[in-house]
């Protein structure tokens, strides 16, 4: 699951980028997909570090397109493959290099892993900084300089990271923890938000049925739809009654009798109630629940 997400969050992000293209795409994907799937398989039974794991590789792939495209667009494609892999290739070294260390924390309760979050995070200020430094890079430099100076940065990277392997496996083991106390809290709202979903769709559908009624029997429309007032279709009666009920209002469809505006109030009004007696009852359930959990 770890292994789909990530390549499909990185899929995403490829795709949105112009300066990375073709099979250095795809091979981003692969190194990534190898990557995870051998911490897996280095810490087996861990799913919610692996899920971790994938989360931040997401994240450390859309801060690198970002300065991607803001300083290295001109890098030729093997390199900004290479200089991508190159941190994760080393991270992943690191981790079987200080496998024993690794394993020892992952044995550690939360408690304990807390207590040593301060320090797992001290190796993105140095990293941090290196990424600062590329501002510094003069704009309008020769190519083959600017790929220097773009491996430069990222062997930086490497070498921290390299380094700091078993603080960021301890970062990450403290994501896993509180990823699976989120899925555990998801877990225990699952019915509460069950039942306020069908009463929102309930209302959806009620106040869509009256629209499209009084639209049909009436004389003249009682919708402005993308500026010609016309009568309105039922599915899109169900648009409407979403956006109002949600109070969000794109402004494409808007109420032109009195009697519409009225019932338009009344769902506006309708949904704050809602989200505020639902949001209350979906909360004070959860409580419930943990104060009767074992």
């Amino acid at each position: 699951m770890a292994v789909g997400f990530t390549v499909g969050l990185l899929s995403l992000m490829l795709l949105s980028v112009s300066a990375v293209a073709g099979w250095v795409a795809l091979g981003v994907l692969v190194s990534v997909s190898a990557v995870v799937g051998a911490f897996h398989y280095l810490f087996p039974g861990s799913r919610f570090f692996t899920i971790a794991l994938a989360n931040f590789i997401g994240i450390y792939a859309c801060i690198f397109l970002f300065f991607v495209e803001l300083h290295f667009a001109l890098v030729s494609q093997v390199s900004l493959s290479a200089g991508f892999t190159l941190p994760l290739l080393t991270f992943l070294a690191g981790a079987v290099w200080q496998r024993e260390a690794i394993r020892a924390v992952v044995l550690e309760q939360g408690p304990v892993l807390r207590h040593r979050l301060g320090r797992a995070v001290l190796w993105l200020l140095p990293v941090a900084g290196v990424g600062v430094g590329t501002f510094l890079i003069p704009s309008g430099m020769d190519p083959d300089a600017l790929t220097l100076a773009y491996l430069g940065a990222m062997g930086l990277i490497s070498a921290v990271v390299l380094v700091a392997a078993r603080a960021i496996a301890i970062l990450l083991l403290h994501t896993g923890l509180l990823f699976e106390e989120f899925f555990e809290g998801i877990a225990r709202l699952v019915e509460p938000a069950l039942a306020f979903f069908t009463f929102y769709s309930l209302l959806v559908i009620v106040f869509a049925s009256v629209y499209t009624v009084i639209d049909r029997f009436s004389v003249q429309p009682q919708f402005m739809i993308n500026g010609h007032a016309r009568d309105i279709q039922f599915a899109e009666a169900l648009y409407f009654s979403v956006i109002t009920l949600s109070t969000v209002g794109y402004g494409d469809m808007l109420p032109l009798s009195d009697l519409i505006r009225i019932l338009v109030s009344a769902e506006v009004v309708c949904g704050v109630l809602l989200l505020l007696f639902g949001f209350n009852a979906i909360f004070a359930y959860s409580s419930e629940q943990r104060r009767n959990r074992p």
